[in-house]
């Protein structure tokens, strides 16, 4: 048996206590530094993909399908400019019927300085945080989409695209509501087959097919008709966006969830309250029932938003971003 988050983030609050770089060897925990505070502590499951691994030095051959990410960035708690960060990261495959790595992975410690830049390559006005900034070999880069989101990027300052399991987003749960621990299970059940693809709709084309598993939100049992019960741990997505074959106008969707799925239109609607530039994605649903949005942060990747259109925050083993799949036809 192990206990769900409480334990993990109370690990990640302490911090991990290591020399500047990467470093492959256990830790022992260590207080906020002197003089610091806590900005945030952003934690998540990823792939292990070819994309990922570069910026850790895990080698392209290592037996690896997911990482483990817990991430505590400090900041001076007068004038909040960046100060220090800790990362604690595992790497290795995936345990079966759980979200742990088998032999507990292979871990990775990062300490040092961080700051706060501007700019990926698809807007340059985006804010990026960057630990290790004056170290090139050991830089690793995040967007900030918002205060509670962030997602790992490339070398290149690309949004690294995930699979059907992960996404590369990492949640906050320092300031996020939690439940009392709850004892889970060492493993958990296979979920129902999902069912065959319907083909496609008559004049139309493929515009996007987006994957992912996002943990079980009301709006999420809701829409995906999954039958809500104490022990749903996470809902699975593929969502397929279909356009207009001779206009590109946006013309239905497909979503296939774990055990059922779901047709419908949907729509392009640009700008919120906070951002009058965003390009928000929402499908409909029923004519008495608001639409189910999502936030266009790239043309790879939909965040999921709930009902005043705000941002979805996950929790330590999913999120509710769904990666572009190119390889579904």
């Amino acid at each position: 048996m192990k206990l769900f988050f409480n334990g993990l983030l109370a690990l990640a609050l302490l911090s991990i206590s290591a020399c500047a770089g990467v470093n492959s060897q256990d830790s022992t925990p260590s207080p906020v530094p002197h003089g610091s505070q806590i900005l945030g502590v952003f934690l998540g499951d990823t792939p292990c993909t070819a994309q990922v691994r570069p910026l850790f030095q895990i080698p392209s051959d290592a037996d690896c399908d997911q990482m483990i990410w817990s991430l505590v960035l400090y900041q001076d708690p007068e004038t909040k400019i960046p100060t220090t960060y800790q990362l604690n990261t595992s790497y290795g495959l995936s345990k079966q019927g759980t979200n742990d790595l088998i032999g507990g992975g292979i871990p990775i410690v990062m300490e040092g300085k961080w700051t706060i830049t501007s700019g990926i390559k698809s807007d340059p006005d985006a804010i990026v945080y960057e630990i290790n900034p004056d170290d090139p070999q050991t830089t690793v880069s995040f967007l900030k989409v918002n205060e509670n989101l962030v997602h790992v990027l490339s070398s290149e300052k690309t949004l690294l695209v995930g699979n059907g399991a992960w996404a590369y987003t990492l949640n906050r749960m320092d300031n996020q509501n939690l439940a009392p621990a709850t004892p889970l299970p060492d493993s958990f059940p296979e979920p129902p087959t999902r069912p065959p693809m319907p083909p496609m709709p008559a004049g139309s084309s493929v515009f996007g097919v987006f994957d992912g598993r996002t943990p079980c939100h009301p709006l999420v049992i809701e829409f995906s008709k999954f039958p809500a019960s104490n022990g749903c741990l996470k809902i699975k997505w593929r969502l397929t966006l279909y356009q207009d074959s001779a206009t590109g106008a946006p013309s239905s969707y497909l979503f296939m969830g774990t055990s059922s799925y779901r047709e419908g239109s949907w729509t392009i609607v640009q700008g919120l309250d906070s951002d009058p530039d965003a390009v928000v994605y929402q499908l409909q649903v029923y004519e008495a029932q608001q639409p189910v949005s999502f936030l266009r942060v790239d043309e790879n990747h939909l965040f999921l938003m709930d009902r005043s259109m705000h941002l979805l925050v996950g929790n330590e083993f999913f999120s509710y971003t769904l990666s572009r799949n190119d390889e579904v036809k």
